[in-house]
């Protein structure tokens, strides 16, 4: 799925790519033509100007359409290939410089228009079929007559130009196009892994929920037969059942709770109600709600709060995320240990909140996965407590939520200490 669609969009890439460049060397290509040619076509107008001027004071005191025999046209010396020729409206050729080719001067159609509008551009070619570029210009006389002048040159280095320049964007389209798929290739690749990602762990969460969702709906189902075995006997007699369906079914709730907030966490729905926090009053209520429990596994819950300490915050959020850190200390801590609740006053702009306790701790190997989704160190602890391991998830969600970080620290067979630092 993932490599078609990096071929997709590699190809993509690289048609857009090819499309941009072939507009851009197009629009070079010919800008760079008509720069050429005008400046050709305004080498010729000066020239043939200079030589207009030069030729019509000669011609004042000839009638009708006749030369002088003397007539000489163009400079003495010819430099760049450029020719000079005089010719009738018909096209007879009647003088001209040493190189002037008649195959090459304007046909029937350039005389017409230079005689209607005065002057006209030409492309034509020589005997040799070098492309020519010849400027046509009427010569009119006092008495009557009228002659056409022809100025041109070759324009073969110019076209050589072209060509050369054609090669080079041609072979830059090429090089260009070659790397648009190799970099479009590895951009893909990398486009596409978050997306993987995100797949990968969609697919991971829905395999870790199914796995989760069974066991309680298996035993609900279970018990459900039980009693429907035993429809005749009063719900007393089966009360070990309907205390294992009520057990599964908060356990059910509890998790379908926590899948709920996470995947609206994912997708930006989840919303913080801000208002000012008094996080020490918070943690304090936290931790008389907590110590019940503490006692009954003969664990010593302790707090350590210094002075008051505010903050704008999501209060239910923030005590969820307190609860959620201290359950988790009290349910690996053994009996005659001690769990631990701080809160610090801002230092450096942050707040911190603190749970140690004195359990076994945390390998090192599970400590980069402790905030994974679904992620249990102790797996047959966790299940037997009623965890499902989306906790901790949860905490670091509501920190990040706040603009804040959480972290993980543990010693094996000393504790381990989990410190949420928040913006004051």
């Amino acid at each position: 799925m993932f490599g078609t669609a990096r071929w997709r969009l590699t190809l993509w890439f690289t048609l857009a790519l090819g499309v941009i460049l072939i507009i851009i060397g197009a629009a070079v290509y010919f800008t760079t033509r008509a720069t050429l040619f005008d400046q050709v076509n305004s080498d010729l107008e000066s020239r043939a100007g200079r030589e207009q001027r030069l030729l019509v004071p000669r011609l004042l005191s000839r009638r009708g359409d006749v030369l002088p025999p003397d007539l000489v046209i163009g400079p003495a010396f010819t430099a760049g290939g450029y020719f000079y020729a005089i010719v009738r409206p018909t096209g007879e050729f009647l003088a001209g410089t040493p190189n002037a080719d008649p195959v090459g001067l304007a046909d029937a159609s350039a005389l017409e228009e230079a005689l209607r509008e005065g002057d006209a551009f030409v492309d034509t070619e020589s005997s040799e079929g070098d492309p020519l570029r010849v400027y046509v210009v009427r010569l009119d006389t006092p008495r009557g007559g009228q002659f056409l002048m022809e100025v041109g040159r070759s324009t073969e280095p110019e076209r050589q130009a072209l060509r050369r320049l054609l090669l080079i964007l041609t072979g830059g389209l090429g090089g260009g196009l070659l790397l648009a798929a190799a970099g479009g290739y590895l951009l893909s690749g990398r486009a596409l892994r978050p997306i993987r990602t995100a797949m990968d762990s969609q697919r991971a969460f829905i395999g870790d929920a199914s796995h989760e969702l069974r066991t309680p709906l298996s035993v609900v189902r279970a018990n459900a037969e039980l009693l429907k075995r035993h429809l005749s006997e009063p719900v007393s007699a089966n009360r070990e059942a309907v205390d294992d369906i009520i057990s599964e079914s908060d356990r059910l709730g509890r998790l379908v709770g926590q899948m709920l907030i996470l995947a609206q966490a994912d997708a930006g729905q989840a919303r913080l109600s801000l208002s000012e926090v008094a996080l020490d009053e918070l943690a304090d209520e936290v931790a008389r709600s907590m110590r019940l429990l503490a006692e009954e596994r003969g664990i010593s819950l302790e707090t350590d709060l210094d002075g008051p300490v505010r903050l704008r915050g999501d209060g239910d959020r923030l005590r969820e995320l307190m609860v959620v850190l201290t359950h988790n200390a009290i349910k690996y801590t053994d009996s005659g240990g001690r769990v631990r609740l701080e809160v610090r006053k801002p230092s450096g702009g942050k707040v911190t909140v603190r749970v140690s306790d004195t359990g076994p701790g945390i390998p090192a190997e599970a400590l980069p996965h402790i905030f994974d989704r679904f992620y249990r160190v102790d797996k047959a602890r966790s299940r037997e407590a009623g965890g499902a391991g989306l906790g901790l998830a949860i905490a670091r969600w509501i920190a990040e939520a706040h603009g804040g970080t959480i972290r993980a620290e543990s010693v094996p067979g000393v504790g381990s200490a989990f410190t949420v630092q928040l913006p004051a």
